[in-house]
């Protein structure tokens, strides 16, 4: 292919996108509709479907030594070696044992396994503290949950992991909002996503659509000059017909037949 040739494809490659894009303004409201209509939907799937559900915190310290331990200060080393100890303490607070008397603790009516679904544990920000998440359908419940673990983690960590300790930061309290789901965000993914199929429908349509409209079109499939050009001959009469009704002639001759 010379350098000719990848010119002019080129250049039909920018009329068809201009033309894609022409086509999209002229079915804005095709688009918009689609979007308003894939959001309203999201909007009641998400009041009506799903369970909202609520996230109660407690916050752990790890301290890489006892707590009947004496330190004059804690040293750069104490301070490494807590941050690693961190995802132990995680997994041993999500280890059967300990949720089993956690839920022995509470008098929950659930397994072990059930609690280990409503938790989540991390980091804070590579620091010797980490949180606990628990999430549950019940505000009170899940702040209950929370709360359990926290007493009952500090005492089978210092067992399992002999010269540490931990110390409860926060203890949960009753959260007054939910956490999940957020109706903003998913009416407002609804709308994107009924946009873009909106989009996607037109440009299956008008990647389907070969039939030649304009000599334009013709003229990208054949290198050949335009001669001529048939007009539209029904359409040219209506429109001369349309005239001479309206014009003044038209006038004239309806008023002598009024007069007769």
């Amino acid at each position: 292919m010379n350098e000719s040739n990848i010119h002019e494809s080129k250049d039909l490659l920018e009329i068809d996108l201009w033309k894609l894009l022409l086509l999209y303004l002229s079915r804005w409201r095709l688009i918009l509709a689609c979007g308003l209509v894939m959001a309203a939907a999201m909007l009641f799937y998400t009041a009506n479907f799903i369970t909202p559900l609520y996230r109660a915190s407690v916050t752990v310290y790890v301290n890489s030594v006892t707590s009947n331990q004496q330190i004059d200060y804690i040293s750069a080393s104490n301070l490494a070696t807590s941050q690693q100890l961190v995802n132990t303490y995680v997994n041993i607070i999500r280890s059967d044992t300990v949720l089993e008397k956690v839920v022995d603790s509470a008098n929950l009516d659930c397994t072990a396994a059930d609690i280990r679904g409503m938790m989540t544990a991390a980091q804070v920000d590579e620091t010797e503290l980490f949180t606990v998440y628990i999430s549950n359908p019940d505000p009170r419940m899940a702040a209950k949950i929370a709360n359990a673990v926290a007493e009952v983690a500090p005492g089978e960590i210092e067992e399992f992991v002999e010269g540490s300790s931990t110390k409860i930061i926060d203890y949960a309290k009753v959260p007054g909002s939910r956490y999940t789901p957020s109706y903003r965000r998913n009416t407002f993914l609804g709308g994107v996503v009924g946009c873009i199929l909106a989009v996607a429908y037109v440009t299956l349509m008008y990647l389907l659509d070969v039939r030649l409209k304009t000599e334009e079109d013709l003229m990208q499939l054949f290198d050949l000059p335009m001669l001529g050009q048939i007009p539209a001959f029904a359409e040219s009469g209506r429109k001369k017909q349309a005239e001479e009704e309206s014009g003044p002639e038209a006038a004239l001759r309806r008023t002598k037949r009024q007069e007769r």
